[in-house]
């Protein structure tokens, strides 16, 4: 239950890319370094999926991995966008990062509470 509020999140910043992977379509420059942050976005997704699943061979420690992937694609972006559009995006790798400092399967209704609160804030 707890990943799905974080998978929530994960969606919204997908739609937000989506919605700047369009602005940007005719920009060649910008539109693969979008989807690279696209995919990023759906590796994690997958990846929090998967052990929502409780399957026995999936751990907590590769979450690093995916989040600095994220973070590169958004180096990349930093110069190539608008500022307004950098900065939609920054926000939602940092509402990401802080949401994914919680443990993914254990449920907190604190955790709850924040995710909600990061969301009318950044999102809003």
């Amino acid at each position: 239950m707890s990943i799905q509020n974080k998978l929530r999140v994960i969606n919204r910043v997908i739609d937000t890319v989506d919605e700047i992977k369009k602005k940007y379509a005719q920009n060649e420059a910008v539109s693969p370094d979008l989807s690279k942050l696209s995919q990023s976005l759906q590796n994690l997704k997958d990846y929090l999926s998967k052990l929502d699943q409780l399957q026995p061979n999936y751990t907590t420690n590769e979450i690093d991995r995916y989040v600095v992937a994220i973070n590169l694609d958004l180096d990349l972006l930093k110069n190539e966008l608008e500022k307004q559009d950098f900065i939609r995006l920054q926000k939602g790798a940092r509402v990401i990062r802080t949401v994914l400092k919680f443990h993914p399967t254990k449920y907190s209704f604190i955790e709850y509470v924040l995710i909600w609160i990061y969301e009318f804030f950044y999102f809003i």
